[in-house]
């Protein structure tokens, strides 16, 4: 693994190579009441279960290269786990850092397993376990069935495509912030509130894989805070889940569905309604439009509406990429001093991982929550006719990524996250420029 900045390549060049393909799902759905993870005001643990929590892999390898991706439904997930479950998943199955893409959906409503972040929700060490089994098992499983003598390696086959959903919103608007604290005077800042025309990716971004024109597996991404389920006190998988459901409707029941969350650190689903509180109507007669969180039936209409939209965009026009060549992987860690000044920083690091899985067709991930504008500059950058899906939430996120323009502007994302996340500091005004060589040198390796 490279700790020096230099990336760490995985995959090697040659000639063209027959490719297999696996991938399975497995259920990580709590068996009892666990506190859950994603806010620091909800303390009582889970009432109910509204709907699984699942891990999905799947699995590429050649005679000279194997690449995994493991999704799941979490609200994080850490470096020690990915550890732990390639650790597990040997000997059946080498994997190192860059090959193996560890990611979570970001679920606001299930378990947490990030020990580093205990104000968003009490991690439970079983749970931890649980996790690591079924994912290291799964991926065995996984290893098993492309590695048997007997296996015909088939005609394997990926095909991309992409669409526009218009359910999201970008969720920072500058205004007066007023404080209920003495002596402490309206300032001009970043709110939480909705901003229309404040930057956002509404791209929905979806892979078929096939094997012999066998549907083997899909994976989608979408840049949005699952944060709106309507019952706060449930597990749930939020709107992943209700996609997962869709496309298994329509590509086969049985078909796993992995889930990238993308650049979503400053978007989130377009809960535009009437406040029904007379002090929430009495505050945006101040500041403004507000978030006005989702009734279980606003909720439903709007995630059955993303769902829709996600199978549409899966039936649409298709690019197909051929899985016969080697595929490369490559991870690079950046210092998180490099971006951060602050005591708390200086042992920790922020991971950038880059899976190309056909020539043309890449996926760009890392161990942060990256604003919106992060996601829409790697597409941009990317050369023309070559397709890069950006992702975050790999590894173990250290925090939000905001650009240089919001330093300064005193909102979540760029400073008031820092407490419950459980660290300090001010990010440098070169962050754009670490984050861009990063990138630079794994589209480089």
């Amino acid at each position: 693994m490279a700790t020096d900045g230099g990336a760490d390549r995985g995959g090697v060049p040659g000639p063209a190579l027959s490719c297999v393909l696996a991938a399975g799902s497995v259920s990580i759905t709590p068996d009892r009441p666990l506190p859950l993870a994603g806010f620091t005001d909800r303390l009582e643990p889970s009432s109910a279960v509204a709907d699984p929590l699942e891990l999905n892999a799947l699995l590429l390898r050649t005679p000279q290269a194997t690449l995994a991706i493991l999704t799941a439904d979490l609200l994080f997930v850490t470096e020690d786990l990915k550890r732990r479950i390639a650790a597990a998943a040997r000997p059946d199955l080498s994997l190192d850092d860059a090959s193996f893409l560890f990611a979570a959906s970001h679920t606001h409503f299930a378990p947490s397993v990030d020990p580093s972040k205990p104000l968003l929700g009490t991690a439970d060490p079983a749970y931890m376990d649980l996790v690591v089994e079924r994912g290291a098992a799964l991926l065995r499983g996984l290893a098993g069935s492309t590695g048997r003598p007997d296996r015909d390696p088939g005609e394997a086959c990926i095909e991309y495509r992409s669409g526009s959903a218009a359910h999201a919103i970008n969720r920072r608007r500058m205004g007066w912030h007023l404080s209920l604290r003495p002596l402490r005077l309206p300032r001009r800042a970043a709110l939480r509130a909705p901003d229309a025309a404040g930057p956002r990716d509404e791209t929905v971004h979806v892979i078929t894989l096939s094997d012999s024109g066998r549907p083997v597996a899909a994976l989608w991404s979408y840049p949005c805070h699952p944060v709106s389920f309507a019952e706060p006190r449930q597990v749930s998988a939020d709107y992943p889940g209700v996609v997962r459901r869709a496309l298994r409707a329509a590509l086969g029941n049985d078909v796993p569905v992995l889930f990238l969350q993308g650049c979503a650190g400053d978007i989130r689903p377009r809960e535009l309604g009437r406040p029904r509180a007379l002090s929430r109507q009495l505050a945006e007669l101040v500041v403004g439009k507000l978030f006005t969180p989702f009734t279980q039936a606003e909720y439903t209409a709007w995630a059955d509406s993303l769902a829709a939209r996600v199978v549409e965009v899966a039936r649409g026009p298709a690019r197909a990429f051929p899985l016969t060549s080697p595929f490369r992987t490559a991870q690079t860690r950046v210092p998180l001093s490099d971006l951060l000044d602050g005591a708390s920083s200086s042992d920790r690091s922020v991971t950038f991982q880059r899976l190309t899985m056909s020539p043309g067709l890449a996926i760009a991930a890392m161990s942060a929550e990256p604003v919106a504008e992060y996601g829409l500059a790697l597409r941009a950058a990317e050369p023309e006719g070559r397709i890069v899906i950006p992702a975050g939430y790999t590894d173990t996120v250290f925090g939000y990524l905001p650009t240089a323009r919001m330093l300064g502007q005193h909102g979540y994302e760029d400073e008031g996250f820092m407490e419950a996340f459980g660290i300090t500091g001010r990010f440098r005004p070169d962050i754009e420029r670490v984050v861009r060589q990063a990138w630079q040198r794994l589209a480089e390796a």
